[in-house]
């Protein structure tokens, strides 16, 4: 079998520093097969299934992964950074069997359901929505019939959703520019309220009486700002009860440390969750 010397000639991206040519060629394969699928409308839930473990499995820092090691997990650096570490790691990717990485992550996933909890996950899979648009928008959703919302916002502009996903969105035939272009980045404190305020006010249309909004936060800007202290007024100028705040301090894994990224010192240290009833 002739082994393709780029990934997607196509789209010009050289991913040889993130795989063997062989584990290329695989992805290739596959993703080619999923968007043919999903274009001619044959697409079923195991074509989604494989897609979701596939985009999840892209990249990682151990064999369980398509790629060599990388940091972080799932989160595609870029090319030229990836090289770097490949030149500091004396490395070169070795072939990874895409097929059977795919079966094994599909078996911890699943490993610990009970029957009658896969039956209920199947019948929910039939009635469960999809929507993919402005969460300050969304018709999709009947007024007052959300019981729970579980969500978590862009954290102003300090991450870049984009950038950090370019390879899932290659992987998935979407346009990463597109994608960037909709996100929320606000650059300041106030104008990022004022788009949680509008979120809420969505929220609120939707979520049924006695129903719940559980929002996520952290701090940023080195900690000089707590985000829980915008969430709470943008929730209560439309309507909601602000019940609880749950600080959750984070223990950093060893993935933090070989960053060099030690406990409460950098980045995002903590999970805020402030929890709001109607």
């Amino acid at each position: 079998m002739a082994i393709p010397q780029r990934l997607d000639a196509e789209a010009d991206i050289d991913l040889s520093m993130f795989y063997h040519p062989r584990t290329e060629a695989e992805i290739v394969t596959l993703r080619d097969y999923l968007k043919a699928r999903r274009d001619d409308g044959s697409e079923d839930h195991l074509d989604r299934w494989i897609r979701m473990v596939a985009t999840n499995r892209l990249t990682g820092h151990s064999p369980g992964f398509f790629s060599v090691y990388t940091l972080p997990p799932n989160q595609a650096i870029t090319a030229e950074r990836q090289v770097k570490i490949n030149t500091q790691r004396n490395q070169t990717p070795d072939y990874r069997e895409t097929a059977k990485i795919i079966v094994r992550k599909s078996h911890s996933l699943t490993s610990d359901l009970a029957e009658a909890q896969k039956m209920a996950l199947e019948q929910c899979g039939q009635t469960a929505q999809f929507l993919c648009c402005d969460a300050r928008r969304t018709p999709g959703i009947e007024s007052g019939s959300v019981a729970l919302t579980v969500t978590s916002p862009p954290f102003m502009d300090v991450v870049q959703y984009a950038a950090d996903n370019w390879l899932r969105c290659w992987f998935n035939d979407i346009d990463a520019k597109q994608v960037a272009a909709g996100i929320t980045m606000a650059k300041g404190v106030e104008e990022w309220q004022q788009f949680t305020e509008d979120v809420f006010r969505e929220l609120y249309r939707v979520t049924k009486p006695g129903g719940w909004v559980a929002y996520e936060v952290g701090e940023v800007k080195g900690g000089k700002v707590k985000l829980e202290d915008h969430v709470v007024p943008a929730g209560l100028a439309v309507g909601f009860h602000c019940v609880a705040i749950l600080i959750n301090e984070q223990t950093f894994t060893k993935t933090a440390n070989i960053w060099g990224v030690s406990n409460n010192s950098k980045g995002t240290n903590s999970n805020r969750i402030v929890l709001f009833s109607k």
